[in-house]
C-alpha cells in the first residue's frame, strides 16, 4: 500500500513539475492584422517575482466559449480576436478549478485581460502571492460561480486600455 501511494505521489509531483515548466503558446496566429469586425482580447500574464528570478508558475490555459485558445506562463502575452458578443472566458492553472466569466465585447475596440491570483485571503498571504507568482491588475471579473472560483488559482482581471498596453509592451509574445 505504501508503495502505491508513493509512486502516486511521485507521479502527481512530475506531472505538476511538467505543467509547470511548460511553454506559452497561442493556437491563434499571433502576427494577424487587426480586423476591425471583430474584438482583439489580449491576454496579459506578468512575471512576478518567479518569473524575474527565471522561474515560472505552474502554466494558465485560456479558453474562450468553451475552446482553447492557448496556454500563458508568466512573462508573456497572447491575444485572439472575437465577434461582437457575449463570451465566457475560463482560465486554469495546476490542478486548480477553471475560473469562468462573461464579458460582453463591441467590434472594433480591443480589451485587455490580466491573470492573476485571487485577492481573497489573509492580507498578507495575498500581497506575498501576488509579488511573488504575479498579481493581476484592473478589475476582477465577476465569476459564473462563487463556489468553483473559490477554488481556482488563476483569476481574471480586466485592465483599462492604457494600463494593459503598457504591461503588454513589458510581456513577450508566445
Amino acid at each position: 500500500m505504501t508503495g502505491h501511494l508513493s509512486r502516486a505521489l511521485s507521479l502527481l509531483a512530475a506531472a505538476l513539475l511538467l505543467t509547470a515548466c511548460a511553454g506559452s503558446s497561442a493556437l491563434e496566429s499571433q502576427t494577424k492584422q487587426r480586423d476591425g469586425r471583430m474584438a482583439r482580447l489580449y491576454f496579459l500574464r506578468e512575471k512576478g517575482l518567479v518569473g524575474a528570478m527565471g522561474g515560472t508558475a505552474a502554466t494558465a490555459e485560456i479558453k474562450i466559449d468553451d475552446k482553447s485558445v492557448g496556454v500563458l506562463r508568466n512573462g508573456y502575452y497572447l491575444f485572439v480576436d472575437r465577434p461582437a458578443g457575449t463570451h465566457t472566458l475560463s482560465v486554469q492553472s495546476g490542478i486548480s478549478t477553471a475560473y469562468d466569466t462573461e464579458v460582453q465585447v463591441q467590434a472594433g475596440q480591443v480589451y485587455y485581460f490580466s491573470l492573476g491570483i485571487t485577492p481573497y485571503g489573509p492580507p498578507g498571504q495575498v500581497l506575498l502571492n501576488q509579488a511573488f507568482i504575479g498579481g493581476g491588475h484592473g478589475e476582477l471579473l465577476e465569476p459564473k460561480s462563487r463556489f468553483t472560483s473559490a477554488m481556482a488559482g488563476t483569476v481574471i482581471y480586466r485592465m483599462d486600455p492604457a494600463s494593459g498596453a503598457a504591461l503588454m509592451a513589458q510581456l513577450q509574445a508566445p
